[in-house]
């Protein structure tokens, strides 16, 4: 086992992210605010010895007469309880691990770039993604640097991470029902290779109630580094998300394509080291994160020999910040309706027999993800911006269309990020495998607001024409929406 200070200092994350945390620091049941989890209530210098063993009471099942109502219950509608794993549906990692197995899919092995190429062809991930982030964090914080990035990945429901001269990939995967899932993968050539699944190591930073809400998910966030890759602190507080200005944008990437003249805090790191900067807020004050935006290409910034391409595709990292929101914000709604059908499992008799009904938690979850499907308060762009892959083109290439050829994985660039104002990710497993409780609210909220009866003030910058074509989009594209819309 992996001493836990080295835990510590190990940030699994998906991009540039501060992860920060002293082991000998005497933790409490609430969150550290820190790393952003939250951590049993005990020091972890101090001698063991003096703990008693705890004292258990058993209790019986009959003791408890709605045990055999809850675990009825959960069976019956397909919810698990807490905890509980669902292994009836897997992951696409878990999907293609079991090809694998059955020799229906072998990886062939570059002898530079290990298993990368195959890996990324096998879960149909694009070469155009990649996305390089020069800060320190992901587990392995000895191997990134400015002059040896890491590069990144993704397609709508699996990321990839892949570093120079190391013994495995990183990659994440969103389960239909449980969120994130993280494995590693490793490099070196075998006759049978295997992902293995990781879980405390990742889940230090990738179950976060400040930064993923509170689910195993996932995060971008924008940093200030040194001129070694070590976090400084944030350009902005708190993770990136569709409504950060994109002048707060990239710190601790390389970024490839334009915005404009405007600028943004990718390609940059402050001359000093960490250690150095005593009054980190003044600092972020007076650093320029803007600095080197403008760069026609990274041209001597690291040797590309090592890499698929010489791209981090601004279009790339936009199209990732929003989807990472977004299935933090489907998996919280897994978990208010789990929560909600075990609620109603416990429930007297009276109560139980009109079933679960949406609870205060679950229409958080709802409204929250709706409003984040709809790109409320969303950032305006100052500049058109312009990617310099074929990913933009290949990105609006999948899903489906309506009868008019119109998709909501349409990108627009020019003022916004998407075309039309509903997220693609309506589309994905884990939004479709939602229990019916939830996926009826969430129909039922988007059917108000898109049709114009919901007057709520601050949905009102939505236009009549945005509406009116996500709504057509929406009922053409997706069949279950008008049966469980509501009228």
């Amino acid at each position: 086992m992996r001493p836990f200070r080295a835990w510590l200092s190990a940030a699994g994350v998906i991009g540039g992210v501060v992860a920060t945390a002293s082991a000998t620091a005497s933790m409490n049941p609430s969150q550290d605010m820190s790393t952003g989890v939250s951590m049993v209530a005990t020091s972890w210098d101090a001698p063991t010895t003096s703990l008693a063993p705890a004292t258990f009471t058993p209790v019986s099942r009959t003791a408890v007469p709605w045990a055999d109502r809850f675990e009825a219950a959960t069976v019956a509608s397909g919810v698990r309880a807490p905890g509980e794993q669902d292994t009836s549906v897997l992951d696409p990692v878990m999907r293609l691990q079991a090809k694998l197995e059955a020799g229906t899919v072998t990886l062939a092995h570059d002898s530079i770039l290990g298993y990368l190429p195959a890996v990324l062809k096998a879960l149909d991930i694009p070469v155009s993604s990649q996305m390089l982030v020069f800060s320190r964090t992901s587990l392995q914080t000895d191997k990134i640097t400015p002059w040896s990035p890491r590069a990144l990945y993704f397609n709508d429901d699996v990321y990839v991470g892949y570093v120079f001269d190391s013994d495995f990939l990183e990659i994440a995967a969103v389960h239909p029902t449980a969120g994130g899932r993280f494995y590693t993968f490793g490099q070196a050539e075998r006759d049978k290779p295997r992902f293995s699944k990781e879980t405390t190591t990742c889940l230090m930073c990738h179950h976060s109630r400040s930064v993923t809400g509170g689910v195993p998910g996932f995060m971008v966030l924008s940093t200030i580094a040194d001129r070694h890759g070590y976090p400084i602190t944030g350009v902005h507080d708190g993770p990136t998300t569709d409504a950060t200005p994109l002048r707060q944008r990239f710190g601790g990437w390389y970024v490839t394509g334009t915005y404009g003249n405007v600028g943004h805090a990718g390609n940059v790191y402050a001359p000093v080291l960490n250690g150095q900067v005593s009054d980190k807020a003044q600092f972020r004050t007076k650093f320029d994160p803007r600095a080197e935006s403008q760069l026609p290409n990274l041209s001597g910034k690291f040797d590309s020999t090592y890499y698929l391409t010489t791209q981090s595709d601004i279009v790339a990292i936009m199209v990732l910040t929003h989807q990472t929101i977004l299935h933090n914000l489907i998996t919280a709604t897994h978990e208010a309706a789990r929560e909600a059908v075990m609620e109603a499992a416990i429930a007297p008799p009276e109560a139980r027999q009109a079933g679960p009904v949406v609870t205060p938690r679950l229409r958080g979850a709802v409204e929250t993800l709706v409003r984040g499907m709809l790109f409320v308060n969303e950032a305006s762009f100052e500049a058109p911006v312009r990617g310099s892959t074929r990913f933009a083109e290949e990105f609006m290439a999948r899903g489906p269309r309506d009868p008019k050829g119109r998709s909501l994985r349409a990108l627009d660039l020019d003022k916004r990020l998407f075309k039309y104002r509903l997220s693609f990710l309506v589309y994905s497993e884990a939004f479709d495998a939602l229990p019916e409780l939830a996926k009826r609210a969430v129909y039922t909220r988007l059917y108000g607001i898109l049709n114009g009866t919901d007057r709520t003030p601050d949905l009102q910058n939505i236009s009549a024409e945005d509406r009116r074509d996500v709504l057509e989009i929406l009922t053409a594209t997706k069949p279950e929406f008008a049966r469980l819309r509501g009228s």
